[in-house]
């Protein structure tokens, strides 16, 4: 008898070992540096919470926050590993992912529609119909905006370049095409926020014509123009599954306190170097529709995205990213 209680207690023994070990194993390692490369804009407002926390040295985690004005410095960093995650454009990612065989994949959606067809003078446009015979003006070529407004065009009976002409070389930057509408130098322009806001607090004859996100949800459903996201390096994925959880479970936190709009979240937005002045990012705040949606909520939303571009151009995607594109928590 007395053996068999000693085999039950061993047992339970071991259990609670077993137990004790597995928590342990999932427990972050909250001295391992995390590199997080950000883009200047809407796919790195959501993260102003988590930047103020580093540097202020009062997060649990060691994150290590960088911000870059283009995407060209970040994708190779996240293919190479140098950057462990990081905020791009969802086109982007869904090239990088193709071109670099699997060695990124979809974090977490952070940006959905942002896009605004601008007018400053000329005949009033109201709907994508009025745009016939137009010459609307885009910032660089090869872009998600040029993509997204094709694609929204042509669903409105207009062929690109026939019945509208779309201009993506004569203004290469959102901060060039923004000046030359507020100068009138363009008369119709297609800006994201926050230079949709900007824009028109510099000019105030200038407009929104047409809401992009609506025009695209009307055809595509709900939630399904997604314009920025954070994507994790496949590797470190792998090796640091307790961190990327940890990390997913901070940025949601951030992005539901930036949402907020409190003083202090618009602080932290300036701080950050996100936008330049607070009353800015105020009145831009509420039309950047922050977001962060992850795991297997994730493939729905992009799988319109992805299949309505690379139906119009498979250049814009290079291909439609299969289902190992999304990281799902094991």
């Amino acid at each position: 008898m007395k053996k068999t209680i000693t085999k039950i207690l061993a047992a339970m023994l071991a259990v609670l070992m077993m137990a004790s070990l597995v928590a342990c194993a999932k427990k972050p390692d909250e001295e391992l540096e995390i590199n997080v490369y950000l883009l200047n804009g809407t796919t790195a407002l959501g993260a102003s919470k988590m930047i103020a926390d580093a540097k202020a040295d009062s997060d649990s985690m060691n994150y290590n926050f960088q911000t870059f004005a283009a995407a060209d410095a970040i994708t190779g960093a996240i293919v190479s590993g140098e950057a462990d995650i990081a905020a791009l454009p969802t086109n982007v990612a869904a090239k990088l992912y193709k071109n670099s065989e699997g060695k990124l994949q979809l974090l977490a959606l952070n940006t959905l529609g942002v896009l605004h067809l601008l007018q400053n003078g000329g005949d009033e446009i109201d709907e994508l119909a009025d745009l016939k015979g137009r010459t609307i003006y885009l910032p660089g070529a090869g872009s998600n905006p040029e993509f997204i407004t094709a694609a929204l065009l042509e669903s409105a009976g207009l062929k690109v370049g026939d019945d509208v002409i779309l201009d993506t070389t004569s203004f290469n930057s959102p901060d060039a095409l923004a000046t030359a509408i507020a100068s009138g130098v363009a008369d119709l322009a297609v800006l994201p926020e926050p230079k949709v806001t900007v824009t028109m607090m510099n000019n105030a004859n200038i407009t929104k014509a047409i809401d992009f996100s609506a025009e695209w949800e009307k055809l595509n459903g709900e939630n399904t123009l997604v314009q920025g996201c954070l994507v994790v390096n496949t590797a470190f994925a792998e090796e640091h599954p307790a961190e990327v959880k940890k990390f997913l479970e901070d940025y949601t936190a951030s992005v539901e306190y930036i949402k907020e709009g409190s003083d202090d979240a618009i602080q932290m937005i300036v701080d950050a170097g996100i936008l330049p002045k607070a009353p800015i990012a105020k009145k831009a705040l509420p039309s950047c529709n922050l977001c962060s949606i992850t795991g297997a909520d994730m493939e729905p939303l992009m799988k319109v995205f992805y299949e309505k571009l690379y139906a119009y151009n498979p250049a814009s995607v290079g291909a439609v990213p299969d289902a190992d594109f999304y990281y799902v928590a094991k």
